[in-house]
């Protein structure tokens, strides 16, 4: 098995080289294992000079997440620039009715992606994404936010691979062990949100997506799938 993630890995490390280029690859940190797996992968990849990588936490940020942060440079040699979007959001909470949690926590995604897109003008460089297979077939990341990208190298591995290839690559153990938040609202988790453990949800996506398997225990997925259908085709448009 350890031979199969050996060659995903490899394959990861391909695609980054050639999709990228001569390219600057700018990548957005959360201190979550998805953006820890990829950031160590373009380490591993392309020339370490050419990797903008960008932390933007804000209030709700915890100080083990900064603290993971510094770990995550160390593991990787890698500096990361801090880019506090406090001030941001309270523009937008001045301008907005952002009393709905949900819809500041995709303000919030969007002004990161912002912010990593003038960095990619900038440097004349591509937006590497972080979402993984579990992640987009749930439709579970904000459109135009965290979605927001030029190159998703983990989009083809599941939630639990992500974990088994970031112990490989000895990603900071603190990252792994971390409970799975997008960190959109204070106290946010993706498994609480879900109703259901990664294991299980991978387990499902299986069956239905690779084993073409479908039945009544899965329909809660296949739901999830079905209502975020905009969010992977491309907008509608008149000929």
């Amino acid at each position: 098995m350890k031979d199969t993630y050996v060659d995903k890995i490899q394959a990861i490390r391909e695609f980054l080289k050639e999709k990228i280029g001569e390219k600057h690859a700018v990548l957005g940190i959360s201190s979550g294992i998805d953006s820890s797996l990829v950031l160590t992968l373009l380490a591993t990849s392309i020339d370490n000079n050419k990797i903008k990588a960008i932390f933007m936490p804000d209030k709700y940020t915890k100080q083990d997440d900064y603290e993971d942060i510094k770990k995550l440079s160390e593991s990787t040699g890698l500096d990361i620039i801090t880019v506090n979007i406090e001030s941001v959001l309270e523009s937008y909470r001045a301008l907005l009715d952002t009393s709905d949690k949900k819809l500041e926590g995709n303000i919030r995604s969007r002004i990161r992606a912002n912010i990593l897109y003038y960095h990619a003008n900038l440097l004349g460089g591509v937006v590497i994404g972080t979402t993984n297979r579990t992640e987009y077939l749930l439709g579970y990341y904000t459109k135009y936010g965290d979605g927001a990208c030029d190159i998703e190298p983990i989009e083809g591995i599941f939630k639990t691979d992500v974990w088994k290839i970031a112990s490989i690559l000895k990603v900071p153990q603190s990252i792994i062990d971390k409970k799975p938040s997008a960190g959109l609202w204070e106290n946010q988790y993706d498994e609480d949100e879900l109703k259901m453990d990664y294991h299980e949800i991978d387990r499902i996506l299986s069956d239905i997506f690779d084993n073409h398997t479908l039945n009544g225990k899965y329909e809660k997925l296949m739901e999830l799938y079905l209502k975020s259908m905009h969010k992977r085709e491309l907008p509608k448009a008149m000929n």
